[in-house]
């Protein structure tokens, strides 16, 4: 039985420019064996994050250097994406 409540979906940010960080990937994993809908808010050109079976979105990220607001807009929009009713 999950921990989690697979009708929420996550949202992973990564701030790290490097494409082929382990820890993005593994989250993307993890979270869509346990049968959890993944979206990931980063630049994935050339990662094996974009082509992940478990990876349910993909959204553009805030640009480098980008201040804590920015990056809440950006949240903001994919939050209102990928709301539920």
């Amino acid at each position: 039985m999950s921990l989690l409540d697979t009708r929420v979906p996550a949202v992973v940010l990564r701030t790290d420019r490097n494409p082929f960080h382990h820890g993005t990937l593994g989250a993307v994993r993890s979270l869509g064996r346990a049968g959890v809908d993944v979206h990931v808010v980063a630049d994935c050109a050339g990662s094996p994050v974009g082509a992940s079976r478990y990876l349910s979105g993909l959204h553009t990220p805030p640009p480098p250097g980008a201040s804590p607001a920015e990056i809440a807009v950006v949240l903001r929009r994919v939050a209102a994406r990928i709301a539920r009713p």
